[in-house]
């Protein structure tokens, strides 16, 4: 099973894991967004600076349950 069906299998049967990958997700976009902005000031900076954090940390969170899934596999 490669990392995309993974991820894919998390997503349908895991609930947590869902919540996690669409809260990265929309977070992802909300970035993305605001990056667009011109000019940039220092409190969109900051706001963004925020969000990528809180990204990173959803991020995290699937990645630990990714490698979880993967040791039950092979164990």
């Amino acid at each position: 099973m490669n990392r995309e069906e993974i991820v894919k299998k998390l997503y349908e049967e895991d609930p947590q894991f869902r919540e996690w990958k669409d809260k990265h997700d929309e977070l992802d976009k909300r970035v993305a967004k605001l990056e667009k902005h011109h000019p940039m000031t220092h409190d969109l900076e900051l706001e963004i600076e925020k969000l990528k954090k809180q990204k990173l940390y959803y991020k995290d969170l699937m990645e630990e349950r990714i490698r979880e899934f993967m040791r039950t596999c092979k164990g």
